[in-house]
């Protein structure tokens, strides 16, 4: 942010306040923000009235005394006063804000028609926050909204408040269906009609929050012991962590009762396909198997899916269980972890200990995810699947 406006001043000249009283507040083309008081003083001289734009950040708007302070030798003319190069950077500066809000207003006008939607306020005012909030909410009475800017100015707080009071008639608008080639989160059915189009007006990360939220419900994460698996791998060329994995998971499914065969993976096109053998074959041919089987089409009706982080959504969940195995990193215990603390604490300190403790190395862990449906299923699946990888030789 360069420059903003005054919206409104909270206190008059040569009022006191103390720390945490309303001052004023300020607004720019996106967002309204209220200034509290840091300290205790009086509002000696107001030198950015209300309605005042295009005020540089840094510009002094006003000053502020401590209550008993002489302010005779302040010079507050020299203060108001702006240079000339900034005043004409200024004047620049607002014109091309005025271009682009005449831009925008020519967009609202074009869709207010096709939507049959929102109405002007009643000042005919309002801050570009305000024309956001009521357009971003289909706000179709917003002529009724009372303004308490500047001139029956309109902010965004009225706008706000004129929802809360449960005032506002909104215009739904038609919810074009996506495109079938792209998937589109879905929210839960609650019997909400406003909930499509709620779920559609979310940021894509708190989309993706949701998305994981969901699928934590569905999951249950067990810690395998690694050392042994990461030294197998690493000893043998071709062998690898998905491998030793995949044949797990089929092991697992011999033991526990999962509609479906075989263990699966995610092709290259984002569909899921059976790998063949995934019980009975080596682990080196089983490596071979997975790689042709991701880049190959989809096949086959899988009991368990092998698949990475975010690959799947609630909504593209496979009918399977899904198995996902993350890379392996070092882990102490908690007992540990405070030792450690406690030792280098020791340390910085300068006190010595009766007995030195041996540090103990970090031990080496994967994390692996189930995730089904059935609590039930995914609980035996991720034990049975941490007893295989614990034991990776048999």
């Amino acid at each position: 942010m360069t420059e903003g406006g005054i919206a409104r001043w909270e206190k008059q000249e040569g009022e006191a306040f103390v720390a945490g009283d309303l001052l004023l507040q300020i607004e720019t083309d996106k967002a309204q923000m209220d200034v509290e008081a840091q300290d205790d003083g009086v509002l000696v001289k107001i030198l950015a009235p209300e309605g005042a734009q295009n005020v540089r950040v840094n510009s002094v708007i006003a000053i502020v005394a401590e209550e008993g302070d002489d302010i005779a030798s302040i010079d507050i003319g020299a203060l108001s006063k702006q240079p000339e190069a900034e005043a004409e950077k200024v004047e620049k500066k607002a014109e091309a804000v005025q271009k682009k809000a005449e831009t925008v207003e020519k967009k609202v006008e074009k869709v207010a028609k096709t939507e049959k939607a929102e109405k002007a306020p009643s000042s005919g005012l309002s801050s570009p926050a305000a024309e956001f909030t009521i357009h971003a909410n289909h706000i179709a009475n917003a002529a009724e909204i009372e303004g308490t800017g500047p001139k029956g100015r309109v902010l965004k707080g009225d706008v706000l408040q004129f929802l809360k009071a449960g005032k506002a008639v909104i215009s739904k608008p038609e919810i074009s269906k996506p495109a079938a080639s792209k998937p589109v989160a879905k929210a839960p059915s609650s019997g909400n009609a406003e909930l499509p189009f709620l779920v559609q007006s979310l940021e894509p990360s708190v989309l993706r929050h949701l998305a994981q939220v969901e699928l934590a419900k569905r999951s249950v994460v067990v810690q395998v012991p690694a050392t042994r698996l990461v030294q197998l791998v690493k000893a043998n060329r071709g062998m690898t962590v998905d491998a030793l994995a995949a044949r797990a998971i089929a092991l697992a499914l011999q033991q526990v009762k999962v509609e479906g065969n075989g263990v699966g993976v995610v092709t290259d096109g984002f569909k899921v396909a059976e790998v063949a053998g995934a019980a009975s074959a080596s682990v080196l041919d089983l490596a071979q198997a997975i790689k042709q089987a991701r880049s190959g089409p989809a096949s086959g009706r899988p009991a368990a899916v092998l698949a990475g982080e975010n690959v799947f959504t609630p909504d593209t969940l496979p009918d399977a269980a899904v198995v996902g195995v993350g890379a392996p990193y070092a882990s102490v215990s908690a007992a540990e972890a405070s030792a450690a603390m406690d030792s280098a604490l020791n340390d910085l300190l300068g006190v010595s200990t009766s007995s030195a403790q041996p540090s103990k190395q970090a031990s080496t862990v994967i994390d692996v995810r189930v995730i089904s449906n059935s609590p039930t299923v995914a609980s035996a699946l991720a034990a049975k699947i941490k007893g295989f990888l614990s034991n990776p030789e048999l």
